[in-house]
Protein backbone atom coordinates (compact mmCIF):
# COMPACT_ATOMS: atom_id res chain seq x y z
CA UNK A 1 0.00 0.00 0.00
CA UNK A 2 1.87 2.95 -1.17
CA UNK A 3 1.33 7.05 -0.51
CA UNK A 4 -1.53 8.35 -2.34
CA UNK A 5 -3.07 5.41 -3.64
CA UNK A 6 -6.20 7.03 -3.32
CA UNK A 7 -5.43 10.10 -4.61
CA UNK A 8 -8.14 11.03 -7.12
CA UNK A 9 -10.53 11.10 -4.44
CA UNK A 10 -9.58 14.98 -4.23
CA UNK A 11 -10.47 15.39 -7.64
CA UNK A 12 -13.77 15.15 -6.88
CA UNK A 13 -16.29 17.94 -6.90
CA UNK A 14 -18.01 16.55 -3.50
CA UNK A 15 -14.50 16.33 -1.73
CA UNK A 16 -12.85 19.80 -3.10
CA UNK A 17 -16.06 21.50 -2.22
CA UNK A 18 -16.19 20.03 1.05
CA UNK A 19 -15.23 22.12 4.54
CA UNK A 20 -12.13 20.13 5.74
CA UNK A 21 -10.19 19.70 9.18
CA UNK A 22 -7.60 17.74 10.21
CA UNK A 23 -7.41 15.50 13.19
CA UNK A 24 -3.89 14.29 14.11
CA UNK A 25 -2.82 11.57 16.28
CA UNK A 26 0.06 9.64 17.55
CA UNK A 27 0.39 6.77 15.68
CA UNK A 28 3.79 5.53 17.26
CA UNK A 29 6.99 6.56 18.81
CA UNK A 30 9.96 5.52 19.69
CA UNK A 31 12.52 7.22 22.94
CA UNK A 32 15.81 6.80 23.48
CA UNK A 33 18.23 8.04 26.11
CA UNK A 34 21.08 9.74 24.54
CA UNK A 35 23.64 8.44 26.69
CA UNK A 36 23.03 5.57 25.01
CA UNK A 37 24.93 7.05 22.12
CA UNK A 38 27.51 9.27 23.62
CA UNK A 39 28.38 5.97 25.71
CA UNK A 40 27.75 3.51 23.92
CA UNK A 41 30.11 0.78 25.16
CA UNK A 42 29.22 1.61 29.16
CA UNK A 43 27.58 -1.67 29.27
CA UNK A 44 30.17 -3.87 27.83
CA UNK A 45 32.86 -3.51 25.40
CA UNK A 46 30.92 -5.73 22.97
CA UNK A 47 27.81 -4.32 23.30
CA UNK A 48 27.45 -1.58 21.20
CA UNK A 49 24.14 0.39 22.52
CA UNK A 50 24.36 3.18 19.70
CA UNK A 51 24.30 0.85 16.75
CA UNK A 52 21.72 -0.97 18.64
CA UNK A 53 19.38 2.24 18.56
CA UNK A 54 20.58 2.95 14.74
CA UNK A 55 19.84 -0.15 13.51
CA UNK A 56 16.24 0.04 14.97
CA UNK A 57 15.39 3.35 13.62
CA UNK A 58 17.05 1.89 10.09
CA UNK A 59 14.22 -0.75 10.47
CA UNK A 60 11.54 1.99 11.26
CA UNK A 61 12.74 3.94 8.57
CA UNK A 62 12.55 0.81 5.88
CA UNK A 63 8.98 -0.15 7.22
CA UNK A 64 7.25 3.44 6.46
CA UNK A 65 8.84 4.21 3.21
CA UNK A 66 7.54 0.55 1.68
CA UNK A 67 3.91 1.72 3.07
CA UNK A 68 1.92 5.06 3.43
CA UNK A 69 5.30 7.19 3.85
CA UNK A 70 5.33 10.00 6.77
CA UNK A 71 8.32 12.23 8.05
CA UNK A 72 9.31 11.88 11.79
CA UNK A 73 8.64 14.77 14.06
CA UNK A 74 11.08 14.28 17.03
CA UNK A 75 11.07 16.16 20.26
CA UNK A 76 14.65 16.70 21.88
CA UNK A 77 13.81 16.43 26.08
CA UNK A 78 15.23 16.95 29.59
CA UNK A 79 13.75 15.07 32.71
CA UNK A 80 15.92 15.03 35.87
CA UNK A 81 18.42 12.49 36.00
CA UNK A 82 17.67 9.13 37.58
CA UNK A 83 20.38 7.15 38.27
CA UNK A 84 20.48 3.63 40.75
CA UNK A 85 21.94 4.04 44.17
CA UNK A 86 24.90 1.56 44.25
CA UNK A 87 25.40 2.42 48.00
CA UNK A 88 22.15 0.25 49.03
CA UNK A 89 21.92 -3.29 47.41
CA UNK A 90 18.75 -4.74 46.06
CA UNK A 91 16.61 -6.64 49.34
CA UNK A 92 13.87 -8.63 48.45
CA UNK A 93 10.87 -8.68 51.31
CA UNK A 94 9.36 -12.27 51.60
CA UNK A 95 5.76 -11.54 52.50
CA UNK A 96 5.01 -8.87 50.12
CA UNK A 97 7.17 -10.81 47.43
CA UNK A 98 8.55 -7.35 46.17
CA UNK A 99 11.73 -6.55 45.67
CA UNK A 100 13.27 -2.95 47.16
CA UNK A 101 15.80 -0.46 44.23
CA UNK A 102 17.22 2.68 45.39
CA UNK A 103 17.56 5.57 43.53
CA UNK A 104 19.11 8.69 43.66
CA UNK A 105 17.06 11.46 41.28
CA UNK A 106 18.32 15.10 40.70
CA UNK A 107 21.12 17.79 41.21
CA UNK A 108 20.11 17.72 44.60
CA UNK A 109 20.89 13.60 45.08
CA UNK A 110 17.48 13.39 46.29
CA UNK A 111 17.41 9.59 47.69
CA UNK A 112 14.32 7.61 46.59
CA UNK A 113 12.96 3.77 47.26
CA UNK A 114 10.94 1.73 44.79
CA UNK A 115 9.09 -1.60 44.86
CA UNK A 116 8.76 -4.06 41.99
CA UNK A 117 7.72 -7.72 42.00
CA UNK A 118 8.87 -9.97 39.41
CA UNK A 119 6.20 -12.96 37.53
CA UNK A 120 7.63 -16.09 36.43
CA UNK A 121 5.19 -16.63 33.56
CA UNK A 122 6.23 -20.20 32.93
CA UNK A 123 5.44 -21.15 36.45
CA UNK A 124 2.99 -18.50 37.45
CA UNK A 125 4.62 -17.34 40.41
CA UNK A 126 6.56 -14.54 41.77
CA UNK A 127 9.97 -15.04 42.73
CA UNK A 128 13.04 -13.57 43.80
CA UNK A 129 15.63 -12.48 41.06
CA UNK A 130 19.14 -12.14 41.48
CA UNK A 131 19.83 -8.50 40.24
CA UNK A 132 23.24 -6.19 39.81
CA UNK A 133 23.34 -2.22 39.62
CA UNK A 134 25.57 -0.03 38.34
CA UNK A 135 24.70 3.48 38.23
CA UNK A 136 23.09 3.54 34.91
CA UNK A 137 22.13 -0.52 34.63
CA UNK A 138 20.19 -2.86 35.99
CA UNK A 139 20.91 -6.53 34.95
CA UNK A 140 18.38 -9.16 36.34
CA UNK A 141 18.69 -12.68 36.49
CA UNK A 142 14.79 -14.52 35.96
CA UNK A 143 14.02 -17.82 37.07
CA UNK A 144 15.39 -19.63 34.36
CA UNK A 145 18.57 -18.10 34.69
CA UNK A 146 18.74 -15.62 31.55
CA UNK A 147 20.40 -12.24 32.28
CA UNK A 148 18.26 -9.17 30.67
CA UNK A 149 20.23 -5.98 31.08
CA UNK A 150 18.25 -2.36 31.04
CA UNK A 151 19.13 1.19 31.76
CA UNK A 152 17.63 2.91 34.94
CA UNK A 153 15.11 4.51 32.14
CA UNK A 154 14.69 1.94 30.01
CA UNK A 155 13.39 -0.75 33.68
CA UNK A 156 11.28 2.13 35.26
CA UNK A 157 9.58 2.72 32.22
CA UNK A 158 9.01 -1.16 31.59
CA UNK A 159 8.05 -1.89 35.00
CA UNK A 160 5.74 1.17 35.19
CA UNK A 161 6.78 3.08 38.16
CA UNK A 162 6.38 6.64 38.59
CA UNK A 163 8.51 8.51 40.43
CA UNK A 164 7.27 11.72 39.90
CA UNK A 165 8.90 13.34 37.15
CA UNK A 166 8.25 14.32 33.34
CA UNK A 167 10.23 15.39 30.23
CA UNK A 168 10.57 18.77 29.27
CA UNK A 169 10.26 19.25 25.59
CA UNK A 170 13.48 21.53 25.26
CA UNK A 171 13.14 21.27 21.14
CA UNK A 172 11.11 20.16 18.41
CA UNK A 173 12.07 19.35 14.26
CA UNK A 174 11.55 16.69 11.81
CA UNK A 175 13.57 14.57 9.62
CA UNK A 176 12.95 11.67 6.85
CA UNK A 177 16.22 10.10 8.39
CA UNK A 178 16.06 9.42 12.22
CA UNK A 179 18.89 6.86 12.36
CA UNK A 180 21.39 10.07 12.03
CA UNK A 181 19.30 13.10 12.77
CA UNK A 182 19.57 14.40 14.86
CA UNK A 183 20.68 11.02 16.70
CA UNK A 184 24.35 11.47 14.96
CA UNK A 185 25.08 14.86 17.47
CA UNK A 186 25.64 16.87 14.53
CA UNK A 187 22.35 18.85 15.32
CA UNK A 188 22.85 22.61 16.56
CA UNK A 189 19.24 22.12 18.65
CA UNK A 190 20.91 19.59 20.45
CA UNK A 191 24.32 20.62 20.71
CA UNK A 192 22.81 23.78 22.53
CA UNK A 193 20.30 21.84 24.77
CA UNK A 194 23.37 19.35 26.04
CA UNK A 195 25.46 22.73 26.84
CA UNK A 196 22.81 24.10 28.95
CA UNK A 197 22.44 21.27 30.84
CA UNK A 198 25.58 19.76 31.27
CA UNK A 199 25.32 20.74 35.26
CA UNK A 200 21.71 20.61 36.06
CA UNK A 201 21.39 17.29 36.45
CA UNK A 202 19.00 16.10 33.99
CA UNK A 203 19.59 13.54 30.86
CA UNK A 204 18.71 14.06 27.58
CA UNK A 205 16.06 12.46 25.57
CA UNK A 206 14.93 11.68 22.32
CA UNK A 207 11.33 10.95 21.15
CA UNK A 208 10.49 9.88 17.66
CA UNK A 209 6.89 9.97 16.68
CA UNK A 210 4.86 9.21 13.84
CA UNK A 211 1.12 10.77 12.97
CA UNK A 212 -1.96 9.33 11.60
CA UNK A 213 -3.40 12.61 10.14
CA UNK A 214 -7.60 11.96 9.06
CA UNK A 215 -9.05 14.43 6.76
CA UNK A 216 -12.64 15.36 8.02
CA UNK A 217 -14.79 16.51 5.81
CA UNK A 218 -18.27 17.93 5.57
CA UNK A 219 -19.96 18.68 2.13
CA UNK A 220 -24.07 19.36 2.79
CA UNK A 221 -25.23 20.20 -0.38
CA UNK A 222 -23.57 16.54 -1.56
CA UNK A 223 -24.91 15.37 1.73
CA UNK A 224 -21.57 13.49 2.40
CA UNK A 225 -18.90 12.89 5.03
CA UNK A 226 -15.79 12.09 4.52
CA UNK A 227 -12.61 10.72 6.82
CA UNK A 228 -9.55 10.00 5.14
CA UNK A 229 -6.00 9.39 5.62
CA UNK A 230 -3.88 12.03 4.49
CA UNK A 231 -1.72 9.47 3.78
CA UNK A 232 -3.87 7.50 1.38
CA UNK A 233 -5.26 10.51 -0.59
CA UNK A 234 -1.53 12.29 -0.34
CA UNK A 235 -3.74 16.04 -0.67
CA UNK A 236 -1.11 17.33 0.98
CA UNK A 237 2.59 15.67 0.10
CA UNK A 238 5.01 13.98 2.70
CA UNK A 239 7.07 16.83 2.80
CA UNK A 240 4.68 19.54 3.46
CA UNK A 241 2.93 17.29 6.13
CA UNK A 242 6.09 17.15 7.96
CA UNK A 243 6.81 21.01 8.58
CA UNK A 244 3.25 21.73 8.81
CA UNK A 245 3.29 18.86 12.01
CA UNK A 246 6.63 20.25 13.09
CA UNK A 247 5.87 24.02 13.00
CA UNK A 248 2.77 23.34 14.85
CA UNK A 249 4.70 21.69 18.01
CA UNK A 250 6.92 24.20 17.81
CA UNK A 251 4.27 26.59 18.65
CA UNK A 252 2.24 24.44 21.33
CA UNK A 253 5.64 23.38 23.52
CA UNK A 254 6.85 27.07 22.95
CA UNK A 255 10.10 25.90 23.88
CA UNK A 256 12.46 28.65 25.62
CA UNK A 257 15.84 27.27 24.20
CA UNK A 258 14.31 27.16 20.42
CA UNK A 259 13.87 31.01 20.10
CA UNK A 260 16.76 30.98 17.20
CA UNK A 261 14.72 30.66 14.24
CA UNK A 262 11.44 31.64 15.63
CA UNK A 263 10.68 34.52 13.76
CA UNK A 264 11.07 32.77 9.95
CA UNK A 265 9.13 29.37 11.59
CA UNK A 266 6.17 31.40 12.93
CA UNK A 267 6.01 33.23 8.86
CA UNK A 268 6.42 29.72 7.61
CA UNK A 269 3.50 28.19 9.67
CA UNK A 270 1.14 31.17 8.78
CA UNK A 271 1.65 30.55 4.95
CA UNK A 272 1.03 26.90 5.26
CA UNK A 273 -1.88 27.45 7.54
CA UNK A 274 -3.07 30.13 4.94
CA UNK A 275 -2.13 27.91 1.91
CA UNK A 276 -4.54 24.63 3.12
CA UNK A 277 -7.30 26.99 4.09
CA UNK A 278 -7.31 28.39 0.95
CA UNK A 279 -5.93 25.80 -1.67
CA UNK A 280 -7.91 22.63 0.20
CA UNK A 281 -10.69 24.55 2.44
CA UNK A 282 -9.25 22.42 5.51
CA UNK A 283 -9.49 25.19 8.34
CA UNK A 284 -8.57 23.82 11.63
CA UNK A 285 -5.69 21.09 12.57
CA UNK A 286 -6.82 19.07 15.66
CA UNK A 287 -3.95 17.01 17.96
CA UNK A 288 -4.55 14.51 20.38
CA UNK A 289 -1.27 13.45 21.93
CA UNK A 290 -0.65 10.82 24.33
CA UNK A 291 0.60 7.56 24.67
CA UNK A 292 -1.32 4.51 23.79
CA UNK A 293 0.03 2.52 27.34
CA UNK A 294 0.34 5.41 30.29
CA UNK A 295 3.67 5.63 31.46
CA UNK A 296 5.47 8.18 33.28
CA UNK A 297 7.88 8.93 30.22
CA UNK A 298 4.98 9.68 28.26
CA UNK A 299 4.47 12.97 30.60
CA UNK A 300 5.68 15.71 28.91
CA UNK A 301 6.00 19.63 29.70
CA UNK A 302 7.84 22.66 28.50
CA UNK A 303 8.45 26.07 29.66
CA UNK A 304 5.29 27.37 28.75
CA UNK A 305 3.17 23.59 28.77
CA UNK A 306 2.47 22.29 32.07
CA UNK A 307 3.22 18.27 32.54
CA UNK A 308 0.50 16.14 31.06
CA UNK A 309 0.62 12.83 29.66
CA UNK A 310 -2.73 13.88 27.24
CA UNK A 311 -1.79 17.40 25.15
CA UNK A 312 -5.04 18.35 23.03
CA UNK A 313 -5.27 21.13 21.09
CA UNK A 314 -6.37 23.18 18.08
CA UNK A 315 -4.53 25.27 15.68
CA UNK A 316 -5.70 27.65 13.10
CA UNK A 317 -4.64 31.04 11.30
CA UNK A 318 -6.92 34.35 12.04
CA UNK A 319 -6.58 37.31 11.08
CA UNK A 320 -4.80 38.05 14.63
CA UNK A 321 -2.28 35.14 13.74
CA UNK A 322 -1.60 31.85 14.38
CA UNK A 323 -3.81 30.87 16.95
CA UNK A 324 -3.62 27.65 19.93
CA UNK A 325 -6.77 26.70 21.69
CA UNK A 326 -6.26 24.16 24.31
CA UNK A 327 -8.58 21.47 25.71
CA UNK A 328 -9.48 23.59 28.76
CA UNK A 329 -10.24 26.80 26.38
CA UNK A 330 -7.12 28.96 26.92
CA UNK A 331 -6.22 30.28 23.61
CA UNK A 332 -2.54 31.58 22.64
CA UNK A 333 -2.43 33.90 19.34
CA UNK A 334 1.30 33.85 18.03
CA UNK A 335 0.67 37.78 15.52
Amino acid sequence: MNRGFLSSVVNTRAYMEAEKEWVVELQRYHRYWYDLIVNRHEVAEYFDSRQLIVDYLKRVKAEVEAGLEKRFVYFICSRERVRFNTKKSPSYIPLTRATKLHLIIGKNQTKKTIRCSFFDEQRRKFYKPDIEVSEKYITIKDAEGNLFTQSVHDFLENVKISVGLDSRVEYVGYTKNPESRPTNGKHTGLSDMLHRLADNGRDSFIYFNLFKIITKATNQKFMLNFAMANAITDEIDVELEGKILEKCFIFYFDAAGQDRNKKNELAELKTNLQGLSKDQNIKKIHFHYEFEEPTEYGVLSSSQISPNSRHIFTIQKTEDGVEITHKDGQIRVFP
